[in-house]
């Protein structure tokens, strides 16, 4: 079973991360432990309540690829791209094709639903970050149903996440295509993606499809 982490904020002074280089190489090996080999760096794009330095990307991932390549990790840059009502959509797409979406956790913003489409409409895959976190949202809602059953977006739920009410919710719904551990520079993330993985094994079974179908 291959094991992909596809939201975390690992890159040192990029985010809000809390990683710093000298952790780095200690995070890695937590992964390498629990089996995950391959990891996405997400950082926040266009998130009103996060200061990204987009300047620092890429020399940053660089960075971090040769040093999880030490411990046999496969490293991806993507990003985690906050929707609200902007005429602008930039981000950075994961494995080219799959975008990581995240908004208000209280209400959907005005043409959420619009905005969305914008995205698929230029050839993307949307996914839903840890929906569990959103009041507005839940698996039985008309606009999970349009975002979910019409417009195809997968559902992404945190590690942590999966352990509340609002998680296991969508988790025995069957609706949840990965879960990851929107991880900030905990190192008892990875295990605990690990541990509810096992918990959850038609999860487990679609991100290992996930990985054979687009890093196969």
């Amino acid at each position: 079973m291959t094991i992909i982490d596809i939201h975390t904020h690992l890159l040192p002074k990029v985010d809000d991360s809390t990683m710093r280089k000298w952790k780095f190489s200690s995070m890695m090996g937590k992964y390498k432990e629990v089996g995950i080999q391959h990891l996405v760096f997400s950082p926040h794009i266009d998130d009103p309540y996060v200061d990204t330095d987009r300047s620092r990307i890429d020399g940053t991932f660089e960075w971090a690829c040769e040093k999880a390549a030490k411990y046999g990790i496969k490293c991806y840059l993507g990003s985690e791209f906050y929707v609200r009502d902007q005429n602008e959509l930039s981000f950075i797409p994961h494995f080219g094709s799959h975008v990581l979406c995240e908004t208000d956790t209280t209400f959907a913003p005005e043409h959420y639903l619009e905005t969305v489409e914008k995205i698929i409409s230029q050839g993307y895959k949307v996914i839903l970050a840890h929906v569990e976190r959103y009041r507005f949202l839940s698996p039985e809602s008309e606009l999970f149903h349009r975002l979910h059953d019409e417009l195809g977006c997968l559902v992404q739920v945190n590690a942590r996440g999966a352990r509340t009410d609002a998680g296991r919710k969508w988790l025995k719904a069957g609706v949840v295509d990965f879960i990851a551990t929107d991880n900030h520079g905990d190192e008892s993330l990875p295990l605990a993606l690990y541990e509810i993985l096992g918990q959850y094994p038609y999860v487990a079974r679609k991100m290992d499809s996930f990985v054979q179908d687009n890093l196969g």
